[in-house]
């Protein structure tokens, strides 16, 4: 995959900018990075404060895979920046907490947020993953909702790395996973992950829309990148939506 950076100092958001970059054929690889995003937005449609001093990007992907499959992108993801930041940070701490939050002794430091287009053959148009990353955000300009649950990298670790730095590690690895992951398949993904996370063989609470639908213990995660919860009375049920909280 080659890369091809497309630099922003503001955009209302990456995804939507590579969104209309997709539509127009850019090819796979093109990378749109903004210094801040205006309307940045996370799951659940949620805001996602994004000042400068954060990491935004979005790559462009065109996988010939099956779509059901498409949500792995989401896992390879994590992967990717888990092993960027872990080497660059000198750290083992940060962990990939399904499906797509990056945690720092619990509070969160990276956010991932794929989206899919099928074509009219019902094959993978294009795919596109944003990455917001907290690099070298000061803690006290956090947003008060979100104090004592986000953190900031270069803060958290006394390093001053420039969103540049981390960016062009972040893309090494996932350029070169995405390769193996294309040629090799599920697992390339899905062993480290399970190595890199905080979500398998942890009670969770299942949420729809922030409203608990489910609770009992993750105990696996299939190809399609959902995890498998059993309750206590044995009774195991997949989600590939929503989200979790951890049971401590």
């Amino acid at each position: 995959m080659k890369i091809q950076l497309k630099q922003f100092d503001v955009l209302q958001s990456t995804n939507v900018t590579a969104v209309a970059f997709a539509k127009e054929g850019a090819p796979e690889g093109t990378v749109i990075v903004a210094e801040r995003q205006e309307g940045g937005r996370g799951r659940m449609h949620r805001v996602w404060s994004s000042p400068k001093g954060g990491l935004w990007f979005t790559i462009i992907l065109r996988p010939q895979i099956d779509p059901q499959y498409v949500a792995q992108v989401t896992l390879l993801a994590g992967v990717a920046v888990v092993r960027a930041l872990r080497k660059l940070y000198a750290t083992e701490e940060i962990m990939i907490k399904w499906p797509n939050d990056l945690l720092l002794q619990g509070k969160k430091v990276c956010g991932i947020l794929s989206e899919m287009q099928l074509n009219e053959n019902g094959s993978i148009d294009y795919a596109i993953v944003g990455i917001g990353v907290n690099v070298d955000l000061n803690p006290q300009d956090f947003p008060e909702d979100l104090r004592n649950t986000a953190a900031s990298l270069n803060a958290s670790f006394g390093k001053n790395y420039t969103c540049t730095e981390v960016l062009g590690n972040i893309l090494q690895e996932f350029a070169v996973l995405y390769q193996e992951w294309l040629e090799e398949g599920a697992q390339v993904i899905l062993e480290p992950w399970k190595k890199l996370n905080c979500t398998l063989n942890r009670r969770v609470f299942v949420k729809d829309n922030d409203e608990v639908i489910f609770s009992g213990e993750v105990v696996a995660i299939n190809e399609a990148g959902a995890i498998i919860v059993r309750n206590e009375e044995g009774e195991s049920q997949s989600f590939d939506f929503g989200e979790i909280s951890i049971r401590y």
